[in-house]
């Protein structure tokens, strides 16, 4: 699996603020399809104490599934 993060950057008063993030992740898992890949990706994002702290900014999972 690799996981690739883009990160946002935009000028703000006073300096700069992060926007938005976009996570690309591919792979794939032996002996598991790609709904169960996805399935466990969200739930990775959704229980992950970075995207958890980061909450206030928006934060985009895409999923490529390699069978």
């Amino acid at each position: 699996m690799t996981t690739e993060a883009t990160v946002s950057l935009d000028p703000v008063e006073g300096g700069f603020a992060i926007s938005s993030i976009t996570l690309d992740l591919k792979g794939k898992v032996s002996g598991m399809d790609e709904a169960k890949f996805t399935e466990l990706a969200n739930a990775a994002k959704a229980g992950c104490p970075v995207s958890k702290a980061l909450s206030a900014t928006p934060i985009t999972l895409n999923v490529s599934f390699s069978a």
